[in-house]
């Protein structure tokens, strides 16, 4: 072998080194998102995540990678660089398939101020990942309440409709009656699953003096 084709093999290994320490290692990428997302995420699994093969590190630059639910189901992962040594930035929007329940959150405390001219922070609870169920539904606290009024909201309830669409109400504490005091004239309350004739149900001094007609009745 000459000298000249010795040194340009040299030259294509070089060339091919650096080629590659200039990529990102997207299979740790993908094990890194994954590992973090079900550690966040509400009581499921993940089958995978697959990020694209060749990626260049470039500061700002931004790429998508999918993720895979357990049994079925996928969704997006916005990945963005933050510098060219291969630290990253990732950021999963709200699908039919999984829900970012930070993205929940702000969403509601969007409306709660729209709606009632008041700022409020939602806390959906400690998960970031929950599945999107149609048909489910699931409560979110408001910290500290909201008074309006008489009443004070401290929750909403989210449902999610059967094609995986969001929506929430608030809701409301159950208006409380005051206890009436007690009436000597009234009769007291039948124990359930016994029957009381009127002779005992009425209290002494209270028998009508015309007995009530029975309807249905023929003489």
């Amino acid at each position: 072998m000459t000298a000249r084709a010795w040194l340009g093999l040299v030259l294509l290994s070089t060339l091919a080194l650096n080629a590659c320490s200039n990529r990102l290692d997207t299979s740790q990428v993908e094990k890194s998102i994954q590992t973090d997302i079900e550690r966040q995420g509400r009581r499921f699994s993940l089958k995978e995540v697959r990020c694209p093969e060749q990626v260049n590190r470039q500061e700002g630059a931004y790429f998508r990678c999918v993720g895979e639910i357990e049994p079925k189901g996928s969704f997006t992962i916005n990945v963005t660089q933050r510098d060219k040594k291969g630290n990253l930035n990732w950021d999963i929007p709200n699908s039919k398939a999984l829900l970012n329940l930070a993205k929940v959150e702000t969403s509601i405390q969007d409306g709660l101020a729209r709606a009632m001219g008041k700022q409020a922070t939602v806390d959906c609870g400690s998960a970031t990942y929950r599945i999107n169920q149609p048909g489910d539904r699931f409560e979110c606290q408001i910290v500290g309440g909201i008074t309006m009024g008489p009443d004070t909201i401290n929750s909403v309830l989210v449902t999610i409709d059967a094609t995986g669409n969001l929506d929430w109400q608030e809701i409301k504490p159950p208006k409380l009656t005051a206890a009436l005091p007690p009436n000597p004239t009234l009769a007291p309350p039948a124990v359930p699953g016994t029957v009381v004739s009127p002779a005992t149900a009425l209290q002494k001094g209270n028998v009508p003096k015309k007995a009530p007609a029975v309807l249905g009745s023929s003489d």
